[in-house]
């Protein structure tokens, strides 16, 4: 086996780390400070990465389409907690993890619904070649951006919880 197959790997398996860490950082920040068991967090992140395909090919723009689908899947979660999720703070575990499974049902037949199974999306030129990391080592570009998303988000997150006078207080609230 060679050594760039082998640092290919290492990459694949830090962008998927970084991928499965940002869904759960939602997760675990939501049930360590507010004591919610949200199994709906991750629908959240697929309506959002819907609205963002859509908005991209209604904008004809990438760059666009996802600095719109932000605010509106933020919308779509604020909705999500005024109306449900608020109900259910005050009840057990079981009752959230019933409840939110079923949202989850609930957002992934709306999703196949409006959209379909599967909606298209053209990777912007920027991020659609790969990049020459080293000699005779080439990686695509977009996996290269979620590896920086996801360290930038797990730095900043970290600054925020570890240093600032808010993280302090999430700290003593959650234990």
């Amino acid at each position: 086996m060679s050594w760039i197959l082998i640092l290919e790997q290492l990459l694949n398996g830090l962008q998927f780390g970084l991928m499965l860490f940002l869904l759960a950082a939602g997760l675990t920040l939501v049930f360590g400070i507010m004591d919610m068991i949200n199994l709906a967090h991750g629908s959240l992140y697929m309506v959002g990465a819907f609205l963002a395909a859509a908005l991209v090919q209604a904008t004809g723009s990438f760059a666009l389409g996802v600095l719109l689908a932000v605010p509106a899947t933020a919308a779509i979660g604020m909705l999500l907690e005024m109306s449900v999720l608020r109900t259910l703070y005050a009840r057990d575990h079981l009752s959230q993890v019933l409840a939110t499974f079923a949202l989850i049902l609930i957002a992934n037949e709306a999703v196949r619904i409006v959209w379909g199974t599967d909606l298209p999306l053209s990777m912007p030129a920027v991020l659609s070649g790969p990049v020459e990391l080293l000699p005779g080592m080439f990686y695509p570009a977009y996996r290269l951006l979620i590896i920086g998303v996801g360290a930038a988000v797990a730095l900043v997150l970290y600054l925020l919880v570890a240093r600032t006078r808010v993280g302090m207080l999430v700290r003593a609230t959650s234990r």
